[in-house]
């Protein structure tokens, strides 16, 4: 296979609003496979991808560790894209076997708005399943004939979840699963700004937060969710004050749900918006490690632990309904109490695959990644100024002390004064 990705941090295109990963690095996918660069397992990078052209890349899978490969399309800010226009991947080993393989367009319809869309393909880790060999694969991508002649730039994701050190059960809990959407929280909504997309989302907790969307935008947010958990959403749209009373006008919005891997949980809930004030609800199912083998679509997708993203997206058509941006409110409830998850032989937090307790702290406060290393920072300033003050004080009773022994042995050395009793 070709040279490993280089180093060199990606350029980020100024014609999209998506926020690519400060950490990504830039790649060349070849044409050929003898030629396909290297991606490294929770590596992110960056390319581009013509209509019509398809690239190659490798990866190295070990015997033991799922594995996710995702492409995030990002059609540049104003592109022209259709229902036809969309993106198909396949993870295949150096023998041409299909692994898994996978596709996803813009939409149905004509109403197909410019915004981050996901596909993935991946080796999932099961006894009697095919491509479970330790060795190099091939993963393709593969851009369809649509409306956009321009090129996309895409962000290739690369999740390896940790092997197991003992199986879990297998079949996941739906009994026990909520079935029923709850009565959405109430009370005062916590002011955020959502995010681009995957790399900036918007940390959201259980609760109310208010947001502004523009037309022809994405807004994007995230919610942790451990294992045995189900996340029940209401999404409120506001009405439009400026909306007139007897137009015709519409748009779409919509909200899309993705898991730690960044792959779409289940079909988009849409509503058309005219300007009147209209509610989007969702409940899905709970995280369990068993559902990675069920059938049904958007039960085997909540497989994992970690944080799960909230996209939601209004049409550029809403801006013949309204000039300014949509008032929104998102109501979050996560339901179930954290149950212990799989055995995992490495920390599958840092590998993106868990819950940890500052994760659901940063939630709940709703602070975004730069807020929390400013908090992070602050406390370790602190602890250094507490531990300044300490030694400082130690060294001076230290000091001190010396002082007095040495002032005693100075005049028990000298006996008696004269004038002493």
């Amino acid at each position: 296979m070709g040279s490993s990705a280089t180093t060199v941090a990606a350029e980020v295109p100024a014609s999209t609003s998506y926020a690519f990963a400060p950490e990504a690095r830039a790649v060349e996918g070849a044409a050929s496979s003898a030629d396909a660069p290297k991606l490294e397992p929770g590596g992110i990078y960056t390319d581009r991808l013509a209509p019509g052209e398809t690239l190659h890349y490798a990866v190295d899978l070990d015997e033991g560790s799922s594995a996710y490969l995702t492409t995030v399309v990002v059609p540049e800010h104003g592109a022209a894209v259709s229902a036809s226009d969309g993106v198909e991947v396949e993870l295949l080993t150096t023998d041409n076997e299909t692994c898994s393989d996978g596709d996803r367009r813009f939409g149905t319809g004509s109403d197909a708005p410019p915004r981050p869309i996901t596909v993935w393909a991946g080796r999932v880790v099961a006894q009697g399943a095919d491509c479970q060999r330790a060795g190099t694969y091939l993963y393709t991508v593969t851009r369809m004939d649509g409306t956009d002649h321009g090129e996309w730039p895409i962000e290739l994701r690369f999740g390896q979840e940790p092997r197991l050190s003992q199986l879990p059960e297998s079949a996941p809990p739906v009994d026990s699963w909520e079935s029923e959407q709850p009565a959405p929280p109430g009370g005062e909504a916590v002011r955020v700004s959502g995010g681009t997309g995957f790399n900036d989302a918007q940390p959201i907790g259980e609760g109310v937060w208010r947001d502004d969307i523009a037309a022809g935008t994405t807004r994007a947010y995230r919610v942790p969710l451990d294992w045995g958990q189900q996340l029940a959403l209401t999404l409120d749209m506001g009405n439009a004050a400026d909306a007139e009373e007897f137009s015709s006008a519409y748009g779409e919005v919509r909200a899309e749900l993705y898991n730690p891997a960044a792959g779409r949980v289940d079909d988009p809930l849409s509503e058309y918006y005219d300007g009147e004030q209209l509610s989007i609800e969702a409940l899905t199912p709970g995280v369990h490690y068993g559902n990675r083998f069920e059938d049904t679509e958007g039960v085997d997708r909540m497989a994992f632990a970690g944080w799960y993203y909230l996209l939601v997206t209004l049409s550029p058509e809403v801006a013949d309904v309204t000039e300014d941006p949509v008032g929104t409110t998102l109501r979050v409830s996560v339901l179930g109490d954290a149950q212990p998850g799989p055995s995992y032989a490495t920390d599958a937090v840092e590998a993106g695959f868990g819950v940890s307790d500052e994760m659901v702290s940063q939630a709940a406060k709703g602070q975004t990644d730069e807020e929390l290393a400013a908090e992070r920072a602050s406390d370790e300033k602190r602890q250094r100024g507490y531990l300044s003050v300490g030694v400082g004080l130690a060294l001076g009773l230290g000091i001190g002390a010396w002082y007095l022994i040495g002032r005693r042995r100075a005049l028990a050395a000298a006996g008696p004064a004269p004038w002493a009793g």
